[in-house]
């Protein structure tokens, strides 16, 4: 039996449904089964928990051998540490946690708060004895279907990195590698960097979905103020401004970290990582007027 934590999300979602279609058991947890777009039912099974509240997560865990463990925000640190040290009391085999890329150079707070908070969680796991393996991913190529309604009413994307060059990562790989990791051998105390094949500025990946639509697109960069207003309507403000201190660092400094390229998801899956190009073409329906 594996648990995955965020099933409902943009790589938890994929890794639940390639595991299930491996034949695996799995156990997808939730804070509401009521409104979860799956099922239970032969090899799924749905409990309702959250990391949040470590009371409900022992009975999460009762029969379970492995974890996909993400969360997000400025609640990471916590949520995992409580899903760990309840792991770790219930005798969990090996946990695939969900990470960042930098994590390494993520020793001060106030300069790299995400970076910091996942670090913290890193330790947690690192600390407990559980067998591990950690995934430190780029940014999501799927962060552009932010683009999305912008592109079909206007033929402009709005953002605050325009110029700055990144290696952005599909989902579908993060959660392969995942998978891998999980249910093959060789992968425990591991550390995988996540990235794409190449690192493309954000007019970069814009010109690449404007061909493929076959529009003339623009970019308009957006005040990281501007920015921030748009990310309280859907985050907390702890981790909007730890999100905004996070870009405004990449600005300033360039893509030393984010555009550099990591061989991981060739090492781990044999092939190289889809491009964004094949993303883009794979979603280019979310962009059609």
């Amino acid at each position: 039996m594996i648990l995955v934590t965020g099933a409902t999300g943009n790589v938890g979602g994929k890794v639940l449904s390639l595991l299930r279609a491996d034949g695996h058991k799995v156990r997808a947890l939730t804070r509401d089964p009521g409104r979860a777009a799956f099922a239970a039912g032969g090899d799924l099974e749905v409990v309702a928990a959250d990391l949040g509240r470590p009371k409900t997560l022992p009975p999460a865990l009762e029969g379970v051998q492995k974890v996909f463990l993400m969360s997000l925000g400025a609640n990471k640190a916590t949520h995992d540490a409580h899903l760990v040290a309840a792991a770790r009391e219930a005798g969990i085999e090996h946990i695939v946690q969900l990470s960042t890329l930098g994590v390494e150079m993520a020793e001060d707070p106030k300069t790299n708060p995400l970076g910091h908070w996942h670090r913290i969680a890193e330790d947690a796991l690192r600390e407990s004895g559980v067998p591990w393996t950690i995934l430190r991913p780029n940014g999501f190529m799927s962060m552009n279907l932010g683009w999305a309604a912008s592109i079909k009413a206007e033929g402009v994307a709005r953002g605050p990195l325009a110029d700055v060059p990144e290696a952005i990562v599909d989902p579908r790989d993060i959660a392969e590698v995942a998978v891998r990791a999980l249910t093959g051998q060789g992968h425990q105390d591991q550390v995988y960097e996540l990235t794409g094949p190449q690192a493309l500025t954000g007019r970069e990946q814009l010109a690449v979905v404007g061909s493929l639509l076959g529009r003339d697109l623009r970019f308009e960069t957006v005040p990281l103020a501007a920015h921030r207003e748009m990310m309280l309507r859907h985050f907390s403000e702890e981790t909007v401004n730890g999100v905004i201190t996070t870009l405004k660092e990449a600005i300033e400094h360039g893509s030393e970290l984010h555009g550099r390229l990591s061989p991981d998801v060739r090492r781990v899956l044999g092939r190289e990582p889809r491009s964004f190009a094949v993303w883009a073409h794979d979603h280019l329906d979310f962009y059609r007027a």
